[in-house]
């Protein structure tokens, strides 16, 4: 059999399917707006850990230094980040994170991630 006859035999509906399955998981992660903070502290950095993530996203919930900010609300942000955030964002192929560093990286963002993030931003990330 050669390569074209193996081609002719791709089933149109199951493409259709995985994209709608990647469309879906990309929306499902983007619909958080710590997720979106994720990602845009990411595209702006390059890459962080996961305890400069959960600073920063402390400096954005409480509108104030991290310092005035209980270290019990510094810990609840990192065990969602660990449980919840990370790992959907990972899931999503938006992000990589190194369990063992604690480091995340962004990855290229694909084209609905970026409309996205641009058109969530302005009321995402305080001024």
């Amino acid at each position: 059999m050669s390569d074209k006859s193996k081609d002719t035999n791709i089933n149109p509906e199951e493409l259709t399917f995985n994209t709608s399955d990647r469309f879906d998981e990309i929306l499902s992660s983007l619909s958080n707006t710590q997720r979106r903070r994720i990602i845009s502290h990411l595209q702006e950095e390059g890459s962080a850990s996961q305890s400069e993530i959960a600073h920063q996203l402390v400096r954005w919930n409480y509108d104030s230094p991290p310092d005035e900010v209980s270290d019990k609300a510094v810990e609840r942000i990192k065990i969602n980040l660990h449980h919840e955030h990370l790992p959907q964002l990972e899931d999503a192929g938006l992000i990589e994170y190194d369990r063992r560093s604690k480091m995340l990286l962004v990855r290229d963002l694909p084209e609905l991630a970026e409309v996205c993030l641009d058109h969530c931003e302005s009321v995402d990330l305080p001024s």
